[in-house]
């Protein structure tokens, strides 16, 4: 069977050598590569991927919510967050699914944080952010609250969330038990902070969905404070392991895939 990831830029991702590591250590000969697609060349990707002659694929930035209109069917998860993360390909027709959010959550659980009591505030409003506010909204007893710069971002949601300004976030900080981050704020070079964590309750947990660097400057911030912090690498394992569930029906080796990435960070 082969396999994909499409987006752009693409050359960063650890997408290939987490999955050939998941292959091999199921003795799978299996294929798994990284597909540049500019969104110029999106028009495309039907050709693209039946010339590879793939079995499915993932989907990354900034192609997860365009690729919808190229699906033939799609998950209810996938159409409440608005946004497809894994296509399998089956009898020529392609199936899209989101992965973020559930995996991420999974990640999650494995804190033992007693999710169900938890009150959660997620900063950002884009693709992942929705995945996992759809998946923590399975879980937990509180509504979650989204915080965006723009309200106006919201308009397209069909989440049942609390919503707020990331000032009004700065300000009502001290109301909530987890913080997760999804903006790109932090990333690579980027020093700035998505909000400010003065207002910080002692003991919430702060969390990133970036993997790389394994310490943002907005988990940096929050260790300064004495709280403790997560980063997205657990999300990013997990995701991979339910698409490769998706595509095979088999149990991914989680392990080996966490590893992996882990060397080559």
């Amino acid at each position: 069977m082969k396999f994909a990831v499409i987006g752009h830029p693409i050359d960063h991702s650890l997408s290939p050598v987490m999955h050939h590591a998941n292959f091999q250590a199921l003795n799978l000969d299996y294929g798994y590569e990284a597909l540049n697609v500019p969104p110029k060349d999106m028009h495309l990707i039907k050709e693209i991927i039946t010339s590879k002659g793939l079995d499915g694929f993932n989907v990354t930035i900034p192609h997860k919510t365009e690729i919808m209109s190229y699906l033939d069917v799609i998950d209810e998860a996938s159409c409440a967050i608005g946004a497809v993360n894994t296509v399998k390909i089956e009898n020529g027709k392609w199936i899209g699914y989101n992965t973020d959010g559930i995996g991420y959550v999974k990640g999650l659980i494995e804190l033992d944080l007693h999710l169900k009591h938890r009150k959660i505030l997620i900063l950002g409003a884009g693709g992942a952010s929705k995945g996992i506010a759809h998946a923590l909204d399975k879980i937990t007893e509180h509504k979650v609250t989204v915080a965006n710069r723009t309200l106006s971002r919201f308009d397209s949601w069909q989440l049942d969330v609390h919503t707020m300004s990331l000032n009004e976030a700065a300000l009502e900080l001290d109301q909530f038990d987890i913080v997760i981050n999804t903006t790109p704020l932090g990333m690579k070079d980027n020093q700035e902070l998505p909000i400010e964590l003065t207002n910080l309750k002692r003991g919430a947990l702060v969390s990133d969905i970036v993997y790389t660097p394994s310490e943002t400057p907005f988990l940096k911030a929050a260790k300064a404070q004495g709280n403790p912090i997560y980063n997205g690498l657990d999300m990013f394992v997990q995701q991979g392991a339910e698409s490769f569930k998706i595509w095979t029906g088999h149990t991914a080796d989680i392990e080996a895939m966490k590893n992996k990435v882990i060397e080559y960070l």
